[in-house]
């Protein structure tokens, strides 16, 4: 082999060795033991799947798809108890994080869920995009009950703040006990910057 073809041999070589290897590391980190990093701050649910409304009421309405898990991207938040002090904190950082989003904001739902006495102690005035609904005490139909929404959610006991797609997909969770708005906002950024739904 002569000296010209050893050298062209030497330079592919050099570039593709460690495309090569980058690729064959990177779908192999789990059997070497590595985790692969995440590029969210939340937690993924994977697979996404369609929340399901049950007997989900606004007012003494059932409530429907479209204004409450769907058609948008929505940050939920459920509080089974009373509004306590964490639960405030959550209703407004919601509130804040739909704000800083700034032209997308109408790309963004806030939705409260709890029991029909905590909902109407929290202030229309001061959450007036905050979309209230509350969980029926008789079921709509013989199968359904609060119990069977409630059981969709994951980590429920952590008080998280999940976000579903436009398509009512619940696919992020934030279970931390002080979420971090600004990271919360720059995976939501991303998403509707990818995503044309919603």
């Amino acid at each position: 082999m002569d000296k010209g073809k050893k050298s062209f041999l030497w330079l592919i070589a050099v570039f593709v060795a460690p495309i090569l290897i980058g690729t064959l590391l990177f779908f192999n980190l789990e059997k070497l033991g590595i985790k692969k990093g995440s590029v969210n701050y939340g937690t993924l649910i994977q697979p996404a799947f369609p929340a399901k409304i049950y007997n989900l009421m606004q007012g003494d309405k059932k409530a429907p798809r479209e204004n409450t898990l769907a058609k948008k991207w929505t940050m939920l938040y459920i509080e089974q108890g009373n509004c306590d002090s964490l639960c405030l904190e959550r209703l407004l950082l919601i509130k804040r994080i739909r704000l800083l989003m700034n032209e997308q904001m109408r790309r963004v739902r806030t939705v409260f869920v709890s029991k029909a006495a905590t909902i109407r102690l929290v202030s229309k005035k001061e959450n007036p995009d905050l979309v209230l609904t509350n969980l029926a005490h008789t079921p709509a139909a013989a199968n359904e009950n609060p119990s069977m929404f409630l059981k969709q959610f994951p980590e429920l006991n952590k008080n998280p703040i999940y976000l579903l797609d436009p398509l009512g997909n619940l696919m992020m969770y934030y279970p931390q006990v002080k979420p971090n708005a600004k990271k919360m906002i720059k995976d939501l950024q991303k998403l509707l910057k990818y995503s044309h739904l919603g």
